[in-house]
């Protein structure tokens, strides 16, 4: 499954589509989406589509908290208020299960789809329906400080131990060595911890793939992987590092406070881009740290769905495949920080090429690599998950904040498990 995440291109299709308004019935659209740099990139360029279309799309660009009681509100009252909804594969399952989302299969063309990265195109197929079109698909990367590492006599990290060894080192009164997102959610410490606890063996169920859904995260394997976590926030962070989420951590990493950073790649390209960090000429690029089950970068995919109460989902699907054409996502690309793209011919742009090669000449190359190794299911993809994700998240937290014992907090998490899936 992993190679469904590689960046193989089947051919250079041309930039750009033609969209006619044939949609002349509907004049306006509504579109919410929390925000992101594709989102606000594709806000500005809401005026293009109107000049295409004839339809005037009305992108609502919002926080993330905010958009989840948008959307409920939406989506319980049957409002028909929203056209196009961002769809993050995590929420897909529970969205088709609520009734929430229709599919598109028979909206888009094959020539859209085409262009777009088969792992993440296929992660919105479900029961053989389309249900959402990707425009994102970001994958975990780590940044580390070379002047930092070459001033410890140490060599870059390839395990969570490595890195509890070379932290050590770095650490001092003036000097933090690593930041990770440690607030609880299914999208912030539950993005990251994985990483770690799949590095040690660990699994949130006895075998997901077989299909055998009992909970299993109470298990050694995610016991050292959660005090190995633990350790590194608490005794090699900055000050308040128990409270960090993304923007802390990229903050940190910007301002020299911090040698490591383990994030998502729209992070990662803030932290090594010198138009943005002071630090970027002495920061590299690398996959996050393995274990002795190997390395499992986190893998969050994004799209566009429509919901199940849109009152002309032609026009929004007319919307989504202009949003995810060539030609609007290069435009994205090149104004805001956005690599994580995922239709395929944007690889293709000299352009876009070079504004990454010029951030960082490894990061492209960098993300291939961590595609490949990505799977699919790094966060389980059922309708449970995000009260999954929420519940461990709290327990995570819990523990490193020295609530409870990592025995305790998954005790606990387990128990929660058992709760939401009714065992």
């Amino acid at each position: 499954m992993k190679h469904l995440f590689t960046t193989a291109l089947v051919g250079t299709l041309a930039l750009g589509a033609s969209f006619s308004p044939t949609f002349a019935q509907a004049e306006e659209i509504n579109v919410v989406m929390f925000g992101m740099p594709f989102t606000n990139g594709l806000k500005e360029l809401a005026g293009d589509f109107e000049a295409e279309t004839g339809i005037k799309a009305n992108i609502d660009v919002i926080g993330q908290d905010v958009f989840e009681n948008r959307i409920t509100l939406s989506f319980t009252g049957a409002t028909g208020d929203i056209d196009v909804v961002h769809t993050p594969v995590i929420q897909v399952q529970r969205w088709i299960q609520a009734g929430w989302l229709q599919p598109m299969t028979d909206l888009v063309s094959a020539d859209t789809t085409s262009d777009i990265l088969a792992g993440p195109l296929g992660a919105y197929n479900v029961s053989g329906d389309q249900w959402a079109l990707p425009f994102f698909a970001g994958v975990g990367l780590m940044s580390y400080r070379e002047d930092l590492l070459e001033a410890a006599g140490a060599e870059v990290p390839q395990t969570w131990e490595d890195m509890l060894e070379v932290s050590a080192k770095i650490t001092n009164d003036d000097q933090a060595a690593i930041a990770l997102r440690a607030v609880p959610g299914q999208g912030f410490n539950m993005f990251i911890f994985p990483m770690v606890m799949r590095a040690y063996g660990g699994t949130f169920f006895a075998d997901y793939e077989g299909g055998d859904l009992t909970p299993a995260i109470n298990s050694p394997e995610n016991v050292e992987a959660l005090n190995v976590y633990t350790k590194l926030i608490n005794e090699y962070g900055p000050a308040g590092a128990g409270n960090f989420n993304f923007a802390e951590v990229n903050a940190a990493a910007k301002n020299g406070q911090i040698a490591f950073a383990v994030e998502g790649t729209g992070i990662i390209s803030q932290i090594v881009d010198p138009a943005q960090s002071k630090f970027a000429d002495v920061t590299g690029i690398a996959l996050p740290p393995g274990g002795p089950a190997g390395r499992s970068p986190a893998i969050g995919v994004h799209g566009m769905g429509i919901p199940a109460d849109a009152p002309n989902p032609e026009a929004s699907a007319k919307f989504i495949e202009w949003a995810v054409s060539a030609e609007t996502v290069s435009k994205i690309a090149l104004a805001q920080s956005f690599p994580d793209f995922t239709t395929a011919s944007v690889a293709e742009n000299a352009d876009v090429v070079a504004k990454y090669a010029a951030i960082h000449p490894d990061f492209l190359k960098t993300r291939v690599a961590a595609l490949d190794l990505a799977i699919g299911h790094y966060r389980p993809l059922i309708p449970e998950w995000p009260a999954l994700g929420q519940a461990i998240g709290e327990s995570v937290n819990a523990a490193i904040n020295g609530l409870m014992t990592a025995e305790e907090a998954l005790e606990q998490a387990e128990a929660d498990m058992r709760d939401i899936l009714g065992l």
